[in-house]
C-alpha cells in the first residue's frame, strides 16, 4: 500500500472527529488517537488545515485545541 493511499481521506477523518468533538475543541493526541495515526502525522495534518482556514488553534496552557471554524 503506497503512502498516499494510506492517507487519502485523513483530512476529512480529522473533521469529523472534530464535528463530534466537544466544543473546546481536542488536543494534536486526541486528533491522533482518534483517528489511529501518528501525533506527528496529525500535527501536520492540523497545520495544514489550519492554514486552510477549516480549524482553530487555541493554546491554552502547554496544549494546542483544534476546533472547526464556525
Amino acid at each position: 500500500m503506497s503512502k498516499k493511499r494510506k492517507f487519502e481521506g485523513t483530512e476529512e477523518t480529522i473533521l469529523n472527529s472534530l464535528r463530534n468533538a466537544a466544543e473546546w475543541g481536542m488536543t494534536i493526541e486526541e486528533v491522533a488517537k482518534k483517528n489511529k495515526i501518528n501525533r506527528v502525522t496529525a500535527s501536520k495534518y492540523l497545520a495544514i488545515m489550519e492554514v486552510k482556514g477549516l480549524v482553530i488553534l487555541r493554546i491554552v496552557g502547554r496544549a494546542k485545541l483544534y476546533s472547526l471554524k464556525k
